[in-house]
């Protein structure tokens, strides 16, 4: 059985949330201080016994503040049941129709205000009753692994060590003899070494000599206890011939956490097992990163009848970036609400949601930890905006705004990600309307991008008239710039197309010209792009320059920011962000 969904009210500064959990591997990402770590304990409350070290230990802080102490509620669902598990866990069942039940596991903790401390109960199916069975934890098993935690405390030789716990699990009972007669075998062996015959006699003679003949006892000299767990229970790690507490912490945290993965996935005699791993990247350098998280799809996808649900907390976005993207299951805090969504929950087409895998990489999958997205077409776009942004009087950095480069024209991979039931952060899209006639219709994708703004309350989608650089080079503020990003990277045609936009007389005109050179000589927007902001930031950063105007920004780019809460308007009174007497989109001069 697998679990299904867990449900938590008044913990830590979750109100009410329900967190769905995909099959296999989950992966919860989210900024600091969202509930990721709320959720992995509220977890480790319901899965590991009052009697286990890795279990939760609630205390007055664990109670939501503000909330008069309102009672933690905390229940989770198992799916999957086979007749077994049903058997073992007839006090858990909810009947779900035609025949099948899920296992439901309950929790609610009252804080007592004169003892300080919290009382927990926890029952079993949908009514409150009775007790929990003795044994129903003897069919669960979970391990927990910490965050910055140590791994040489779990390699470390003794009867605890994930080591010993992995051999145990994979040696048959009546195999267990072998070892001990090797040891055995070894023992003898060395008690007839001269040294070790010389040493036995002098402690035997010593010995008589202190307490007498008639109370001094034999002794005997060995290197190991040949029982079989006291055996299994001295063995370490050695890695590339130097034993493992030399090593890493990185490595050492691989070692571990293929220990433990290898002794759940062999303890077959349990219903449910799992792993709970918080900041598995820790200490890890990237590639190792992308091959642990490839080794916890495969541990949780196995096949042979081994599956572990893997259960992942985590502040890295490449991880985020290589996780399936039904895996993923992102945590919002908004104005002091936590919100959870299970993207294997959103109704998504798979082929928008296989383009979605495939764009995902390090920086795209920033998203999962971004209070407001700003998405863009291109490389251009995303290296101009942020000093754009300054231009305009704010800054993507302080008003917490990630850059999202959507490689063209994909936003329909990424926009059913957001909306109601969904991530719930602010989005706004800023694309090209494409209209090189100024017929004053744009494209269908910026117009079909637009009507999503009904649908999706969080959107706001901007588009420019024709391309990002043509309304950059209609402002007579920033088109000098411009012609002199473009000297750089091609000084003879630069100088040509100085002489000729010299020569018209208007705004429009002079775009023009520019846009056509560009796209003729097939300059590379990115190369120019990087020019380009070096200049405006050297300006900005040169206090003898002239101040740049708050309008040399185009207008579109100013109603996304103004959304996005980056900038203020100042005519707060104008609809939708824009100054009195302005378009979006300017008529021609």
């Amino acid at each position: 059985m697998r679990l299904l969904n867990l449900h938590i009210r008044n913990f830590r500064k979750i109100e009410d949330l329900s967190v769905i959990f995909p099959k296999g591997l989950a992966v919860i990402v989210g900024e600091n201080n969202a509930g990721k770590t709320a959720i992995i304990d509220a977890l480790r409350l319901m899965l590991f016994s009052s009697r286990d070290f890795e279990a939760l230990r609630l205390n007055e802080d664990d109670f939501r503040r503000g909330s008069q102490n309102a009672p933690i509620e905390i229940s989770c669902t198992f799916c999957d049941l086979s007749n077994a598990d049903e058997v073992h866990f007839q006090e858990c069942l909810v009947d779900i129709g035609d025949g099948k039940f899920h296992a439901r596991l309950n929790a609610r903790a009252e804080f007592n205000s004169t003892t300080r401390r919290a009382n927990v109960k926890m029952w079993g199916g949908e009514t409150e009753g009775g007790t929990l069975p003795s044994n129903l934890y003897d069919h669960l098993s979970s391990i927990y692994l910490q965050p910055l935690r140590d791994p040489e405390s779990g390699l470390r030789p003794g009867r605890h060590s994930q080591v010993s716990r992995l051999i145990d699990c994979l040696t048959a009972v009546d195999k267990r003899v072998e070892f001990e007669t090797i040891a055995q075998t070894a023992n003898n062996q060395i008690r007839e070494l001269d040294p070790v015959k010389s040493a036995k006699a002098d402690i035997d003679a010593q010995l008589t000599s202190i307490a007498g003949a008639e109370l001094a006892q034999e002794i005997e000299l060995i290197f190991s206890d040949p029982s079989f767990h006291r055996i299994i229970a001295g063995l370490q790690p050695e890695i590339d011939g130097l034993p493992f507490a030399l090593n890493g912490l990185g490595y050492n945290n691989l070692v571990f956490t293929a220990a433990t993965l290898g002794t759940l996935r062999r303890s077959k005699n349990y219903s449910f097992r799992s792993i709970i791993v918080e900041e598995p990247e820790a200490h890890l350098h990237p590639h190792l990163q992308v091959l642990l998280l490839r080794h916890l799809v495969n541990a949780a996808e196995d096949t042979d009848g081994n599956t572990v649900q893997v259960l992942v907390s985590t502040h890295s976005p490449i991880l985020a970036s290589q996780a399936p993207i039904d895996s993923v299951i992102s945590v919002h805090d908004s104005a002091g609400k936590v919100t959870g969504v299970s993207l294997c929950s959103i109704d998504y087409d798979e082929t928008l949601k296989k383009k979605l895998q495939r764009f995902l990489d390090a920086t795209r999958a920033e998203l999962f930890f971004a209070r407001r997205i700003l998405m863009v077409e291109g490389i251009a776009e995303a290296l101009l905006l942020p000093v754009l942004a300054r231009m305009a009087g704010g800054n993507l950095k302080d008003s917490s705004v990630t850059v999202l480069n959507a490689d063209g024209i994909n936003f329909n991979a990424f926009v059913p990600l957001f909306g109601s039931g969904r991530l719930g952060l602010s989005v706004a899209i800023l694309t090209d309307g494409d209209d090189v006639g100024r017929t004053g219709t744009p494209s269908a994708t910026a117009t079909g991008l637009k009507a999503k703004e009904g649908e999706i309350q969080n959107l706001r989608v901007e588009y420019g008239e024709i391309t990002f650089e043509h309304e950059l080079a209609r402002s007579a503020a920033l088109l000098p710039f411009m012609l002199q990003a473009y000297r750089t990277l091609r000084p003879t045609l630069g100088a040509v197309l100085d002489t000729q936009i010299n020569g018209l007389g208007t705004d429009y005109a002079k775009a023009d010209a520019f846009l056509e050179e560009f796209l003729r000589s097939k300059a590379s927007k990115g190369e120019f792009a990087q020019e380009l902001a070096g200049l405006f930031e050297d300006s900005l950063s040169n206090p003898e320059a002239e101040a740049f105007p708050v309008d040399c920004v185009p207008q579109y780019i100013r109603d996304a920011l103004e959304f996005l809460g980056v900038i203020t308007v100042s005519n707060p009174n104008e609809p939708d962000g824009a100054t009195e007497g302005t378009d979006s989109v300017p008529e021609p001069d």
